[in-house]
């Protein structure tokens, strides 16, 4: 495993776990490398602004706090990207969890598998990291009137509009059998 997939790993353990902490030995165990990598990737961590803490005691640990939005990360990503790509990629992901947090409909231009772009009114459900770093936002589109699946990197734009969404859904409704994906579910943590 790369660097950059082992920084995406780890920070996807933490969130699966948050709010509870994991000791630098269990996240080595789980990827397989040493206790001073994991503290090194977890430094380079909190510097690239995750908001990653380390709590003290004998069930203390690393924890992740995903009270606000997500933060941009400095990563190297898996292809090449410019630095506008990755700067407006994370003002999607803060609109995304803005709309989360508030219950607000978002208005999102989004490009499909063969490049077509069309703009939906999307009620949020979910934001779902998958394996090897991609985003995900799982929500109700009104265009097509069922749950859909957005990936992060499709989303070119989102923007909050002033209308409440509809009561929230469970998350098992919107993502029941979506493999490999861990879910950070703002309404059950």
């Amino acid at each position: 495993m790369n660097r950059t997939d082992r920084l995406h790993a780890l920070i996807q353990e933490l969130r699966a776990i948050s709010p509870r902490c994991r000791s630098a030995r269990e996240l080595s165990a789980r990827l397989g490398v040493s206790v001073r990598t994991v503290e090194r990737d977890i430094s380079a961590l909190q510097q690239s602004g995750m908001p990653i803490y380390a709590e003290a005691g004998a069930s203390g640990g690393y924890v992740i706090d995903e009270s606000g939005p997500p933060p941009p990360l400095d990563l190297a990503p898996a292809e090449p990207e410019t630095e506008a790509a990755l700067d407006a990629r994370a003002a999607v992901a803060r609109v995304i969890a803005d709309a989360l947090r508030e219950r607000r409909v978002l208005r999102i231009e989004y490009e499909d598998r063969s490049g077509v772009t069309t703009e939906r009114d999307v009620e949020p459900g979910v934001f779902i990291g998958g394996r090897g770093g991609i985003w995900y936002l799982v929500g109700w589109c009104r265009l097509r009137e069922d749950v859909r699946v957005f990936r992060l990197d499709r989303v070119a734009a989102a923007a909050l509009t002033g209308e409440p969404a509809p009561a929230r859904r469970r998350l098992d409704e919107y993502a029941p059998d979506i493999p490999d994906l861990i879910a950070r579910d703002s309404a059950s943590g």
